[in-house]
């Protein structure tokens, strides 16, 4: 078993960090979502293990916020 404290625990945070994915293909993992845990926390990300349902993004920042605005089901578009 591991043995983690909650400092350990690294969370989604849309533009601060690297944008995470759900491997199965479901999009983009929402802020406030764990993605992961640090091995040895010194303040960096180095030791970063993402969960094994989590991954990088291979879309920027731009790509996400796009393609999450254009599939907003209550977004207003005015002729």
């Amino acid at each position: 078993m591991i043995d983690l404290t909650s400092d350990q625990i690294v969370y989604s945070e849309h533009d601060v960090d690297e944008c995470f994915e759900y491997t199965d293909g479901s999009g983009r993992v929402p802020d406030g979502i764990a993605v992961g845990y640090l091995k040895n926390f010194d303040g960096t990300i180095k030791d970063l293990f993402l969960f094994k349902d989590i991954k990088y993004s291979k879309y920027d920042h731009d790509y996400w916020d796009n393609f999450e605005l254009e599939n907003d089901i209550d977004r207003v578009v005015l002729p």
